[in-house]
């Protein structure tokens, strides 16, 4: 029972051609993940404003950040994998930035809100 996984709450990213199940991360991965995610939001956060210019701030260390997010993020459902058969994938950059805000949602850094909490006491005849 210690290794089960709960994929009930799986979302899925596809990178290299498969797709991935991405359940709720375990604070093992989230200790490894989080702070690569906080580093990136400053890119992320232009990316919403001017993604040629966001791009342009994407260098070789926030490159293998973003893929070591998503290697930590699948080996919670695939913990044979091993990083070198990732690395062999063939990943787009296009994948991982989709595959980014997925992942962080399953962290726990971004939750999605639903329109319950967006809109609290509504329909409820208060």
């Amino acid at each position: 029972m210690d290794n089960y996984v709960d994929i009930n709450d799986a979302l899925t990213i596809q990178l290299g051609g498969k797709e991935w199940l991405i359940p709720m991360l375990a604070a093992k991965q989230n200790k490894i993940i989080d702070p690569l995610i906080l580093s990136l939001l400053p890119i992320f956060s232009e990316w919403q404003n001017d993604k040629a210019v966001a791009l342009s701030k994407l260098g070789a260390e926030q490159y293998e950040d973003l893929q070591e997010i998503a290697f930590v993020a699948i080996g919670r459902a695939e913990p044979n994998l091993k990083h070198e058969q990732f690395l062999d994938l063939p990943i787009t950059l296009p994948e991982l930035i989709n595959a980014f805000s997925i992942i962080a949602q399953q962290t726990g850094v971004f939750q999605k809100v639903t329109t319950e909490e967006k809109n609290p006491g509504e329909g409820s005849g208060e």
